[in-house]
């Protein structure tokens, strides 16, 4: 994280030098979409990771809005909203039925965060940021045996809250729009982990990220990075040099 960050702050300072700029604007809105990075436990190698989720890849789309407080407007506010999800591709399955699964994880993640931005007065701004977030999970996993029928299960749906620690440069095109890049570490299940005992239905299996007998706790973590459109409301008419 500290390397991203720092090369955020090198790409900031290179768009930023010489030039004349917008003041920062008081309410900034970003649409985004990039690529998830599942890490242990919610990545994992079958079958010798035993206690993962086996996700190989993700992808995000979301959007945020920020508000600017005070006379310099380096402090913000945040709400975010996306979508997340994850698959473990193709798993071949020998150990008791020959065939192949495709699990898949979703997340719809809320978050309510504050931000730091290094130069809003710059062209290109770096900012870092945390977030308290909920992500509200489903999913399912398909089996298709080498003959026969293929089968589905369902997630059961969960909710966990977590906390999201990021970073990234938003770069101003014009007056009223610009881009973003940036990165996040997620944690999702820091808060309201579950382990279901018995499950009676057989179209549902559960998320059982709580610890249980010689069972290990699940962290569901991933890295985020996406990039964007930015759109800028309530920023001075006056220009201000650097």
């Amino acid at each position: 994280m500290k390397k991203l960050v720092a090369l955020f702050v090198i790409l900031a300072a290179f768009l930023s030098f010489n030039n004349n700029t917008f003041s920062q604007p008081q309410v900034t809105v970003h649409v985004t979409g990039g690529y998830d990075l599942p890490l242990p436990d919610l990545k994992g190698e079958f079958p010798t990771d035993s206690n993962s989720y086996f996700m190989s890849s993700g992808f995000n789309v979301g959007a945020d809005g920020k508000y600017y407080l005070g006379k310099k407007r380096n402090v913000g506010i945040t709400l975010s909203a996306g979508y997340n999800s994850f698959s473990s591709g193709d798993i071949n399955i020998v150990s008791f039925d020959t065939g192949t699964v495709v699990s898949k994880i979703n997340a719809f993640t809320v978050g309510l965060g504050i931000e730091y931005g290094f130069m809003p007065k710059g062209k290109a701004n770096p900012f870092v940021g945390a977030e308290f977030t909920g992500h509200f999970f489903s999913g399912n996993s398909k089996f298709t045996p080498t003959s026969g029928t293929e089968t589905t299960t369902d997630l059961k749906s969960a909710s966990r809250f977590g906390l999201a620690l990021g970073a990234g440069v938003d770069i101003t095109a014009s007056k009223s729009i610009g881009f973003i890049i940036g990165g996040k570490y997620q944690l999702a299940n820091l808060i309201g982990k579950e382990f279901d005992s018995v499950s009676t239905s057989t179209t549902e299996f559960p998320l059982n990220d709580k610890e249980n007998g010689t069972i290990e706790a699940k962290n569901i973590s991933y890295l985020q990075f996406y990039a964007g459109v930015s759109f800028y409301f309530n920023r001075p008419k006056a220009k201000m040099k650097k």
